[in-house]
C-alpha cells in the first residue's frame, strides 16, 4: 500500500512538474510574441531560442516559437534590404559626382579590372620623377606607389612619412621581387617603383589627412638615404583617393548586404508559408 501511494505521489509530482515546465515554455512564447509585435525582433528571436531549453517536450510551443523566429528574421532582413536600398541611392549619387575627378585606366588586352586615377595629380603617370603616386581599384582598394628616379640606385624597399611634430607613418617592407618592387634603367637614370596595398596604405592616407596641411617628409628606406617633402598635389591625390576608396567599399558592402537579405527574404517567406499551421 505504501508503495502504491508512493508511486501515485511520484507520478503526480512528475505531472505537476511537466505542467509547470510547459507553462513556462508557453509564457516564453507569449513574451517573444510581445517583443515581436513591439518591433524588437532580435530580442524576440533570443527568447524563442529559450523555449526548447526550458522544456524540450513542449512541442507546440517549440514549433510556434520557430515560426515566430522565422517571422522575426524576415522582418530583420526586410529592414536590412530597405536600408541598404535607401543608402545605395545616396552613395551612388556621391560616386557619380566624385568619379568626375578620376580617370579609369584599363588595358583591355590583359587587365580584367581597371584602376581609378586622380585626374588632377601631375605625377599620376610619372616614372621619371621621385614622387608618391596613388590610385583606387574598382573594388575600392587604395594603392600607393613610391617612385624613385636618380643617377644612383638606392634600392629602397619601404617609405616613411614624418610630420614636423615627429609623428610618422610607415609602409610595409616590400623586398625586391621584380613585380611589386621593380627596378630598371632608362637614359642613364635608375628607376625604382614599389607598390603598397591595404591595410598599410589606409594608415598612410589617414596620417596625411591628420597632418592637416603641415609639411610631410618622405623618406625612402634603402641602401642609400633619400628624402623629399611631399608635394601638395601628391597630398591631395592621396586624400581624394582615400575618400573615393572608402566610398566604393561602402557601396560594395551595401550591395552585398542587399543581395544577401533579398535571398534570405525569399527563403524565409517560403518557410513561413510551409509552416503556417505552426501556431498557438
Amino acid at each position: 500500500m505504501k508503495n502504491l501511494f508512493f508511486g501515485i505521489f511520484v507520478a503526480a509530482s512528475m505531472l505537476l512538474s511537466s505542467c509547470d515546465n510547459n507553462k513556462e515554455a508557453r509564457n516564453l512564447y507569449y513574451k517573444a510574441k510581445s517583443l515581436y509585435e513591439q518591433g524588437l525582433y532580435i530580442e524576440a528571436k533570443l527568447v524563442t531560442d529559450s523555449i526548447k531549453i526550458v522544456n524540450n517536450t513542449a512541442f507546440d510551443e517549440i514549433r510556434a516559437g520557430m515560426q515566430l523566429s522565422r517571422k522575426a528574421e524576415l522582418a530583420i532582413n526586410e529592414i536590412i534590404a530597405n536600408d541598404a536600398d535607401s543608402l545605395l541611392k545616396i552613395y551612388r549619387d556621391q560616386v557619380d559626382e566624385i568619379i568626375k575627378d578620376f580617370e579609369l585606366v584599363k588595358n583591355e588586352e590583359y587587365q580584367t579590372d581597371g584602376t581609378l586615377v586622380y585626374k588632377h595629380d601631375p605625377n599620376r603617370d610619372s616614372q621619371t620623377k621621385s614622387c608618391i603616386r596613388t590610385y583606387v581599384t574598382e573594388e575600392g582598394e587604395l594603392v600607393i606607389l613610391s617612385v624613385y628616379c636618380g643617377t644612383n640606385a638606392i634600392q629602397h624597399e619601404s617609405i616613411k612619412l614624418t610630420a614636423s611634430n615627429g609623428t610618422f607613418a610607415m609602409s610595409e617592407v616590400i623586398p625586391y621581387d621584380g613585380a611589386r618592387n621593380y627596378r630598371y634603367k632608362i637614359n642613364g637614370l635608375n628607376i625604382e617603383t614599389i607598390t603598397y596595398n591595404e591595410p598599410k596604405t589606409l594608415g598612410i592616407a589617414q596620417f596625411v589627412i591628420g597632418t592637416k596641411g603641415a609639411p610631410i617628409k618622405v623618406s625612402y628606406d634603402g641602401k642609400r638615404p633619400y628624402s623629399y617633402t611631399l608635394e601638395k598635389s601628391s597630398r591631395k591625390a592621396i586624400v581624394e583617393s582615400y575618400k573615393f576608396a572608402k566610398l566604393i567599399k561602402e557601396v560594395k558592402r551595401l550591395e552585398r548586404d542587399e543581395a544577401i537579405a533579398s535571398k534570405t527574404i525569399v527563403i524565409l517567406r517560403k518557410q513561413i508559408e510551409d509552416h503556417k499551421g505552426d501556431s498557438i
